[in-house]
């Protein structure tokens, strides 16, 4: 009798951490997308200091993984944790400028974020917070470059 209650109580206790572990991913899983073309000016085309464009991370990351895709082909997986002092979680580069059509980010299992910058030529900022992912284009990363 002692060993069924033990039987029972482990398999409610396993039970139970399933389920609070299935409701903390799937919290994690969605996310709104905000990708903000404004911050390119029309009329800038200098080229970049360096030929590669650097893929910036800030805000809320926990040990998120980030899958990296470089016109549609996986180009980097990251695990993502936030700087506590800085607000900043990492720092990619990706390859040449010229190469790139199109950058996909996904956050853990979450959607696609799916970019294709109008102005190659721009580094990218993802600000990653409540649950929402803004994009950014900056000729220089804000305090980075």
């Amino acid at each position: 009798m002692n060993c069924l209650i033990k039987n029972i109580l482990f398999g409610l206790l396993i039970i139970t951490c399933f389920s609070c572990d299935s409701k903390e991913t799937n919290s994690k899983l969605t996310y709104d997308v905000q990708i903000e073309y404004l911050s390119t000016p029309i009329n800038d085309n200098r080229e970049l200091k360096i030929d590669s464009i650097a893929l910036c991370f800030a805000g809320n990351f926990s040990s998120d993984t980030t899958k990296i895709y470089i016109n549609n082909e996986l180009y980097n997986v990251s695990i993502l944790t936030t700087d506590e002092i800085d607000g900043m979680a990492g720092l990619i580069f990706l390859p040449s400028y010229k190469t790139v059509e199109s950058i996909g980010i996904r956050i853990n299992n979450g959607k696609l974020i799916y970019i294709e910058p109008e102005k190659k030529h721009y580094n990218i900022l993802l600000d990653f917070v409540n649950n929402k992912a803004t994009v950014r284009f900056y000729r220089k990363l804000p305090g980075f470059m």
